[in-house]
């Protein structure tokens, strides 16, 4: 088994969406989604919708949270890519077994 399938298929709960992280800094830093929102150039709807992770961190918004936040881009896009890989694990697992390894 390839390293990213031990860390995403072996797993019982799915990652957790990077909206929850994102709540909880805007809590510690007590700022609220609709300021948040404008902070970052999106729209409140949007950044609520992220952070109900019902919406998935896109390229721009990475790059928009990693300036806002200081932790650039990569993290955000690194976490939504570990729920992303888990949500098509659990959806098509048997798909994906099929596959023979060429390597």
């Amino acid at each position: 088994m390839n390293n990213w399938q031990d860390m995403t298929q072996d797993r019982l709960v799915r990652p957790i969406h990077p909206g929850e992280v994102i709540a909880d800094i805007l809590d510690d830093l007590d700022i609220d989604s609709t300021n948040f929102a404008e902070i970052l150039g999106i729209s409140h709807q949007v950044v609520n919708e992220i952070i109900n992770g019902q919406r998935a961190i896109t390229v721009d918004i990475a790059i928009r949270l990693g300036k806002a936040l200081g932790n650039g881009p990569r993290l955000w896009l690194n976490l939504q890519q570990k729920v992303d890989i888990w949500d098509a694990l659990q959806s098509h697992k048997e798909e994906y077994e099929q596959v023979m390894t060429l390597v």
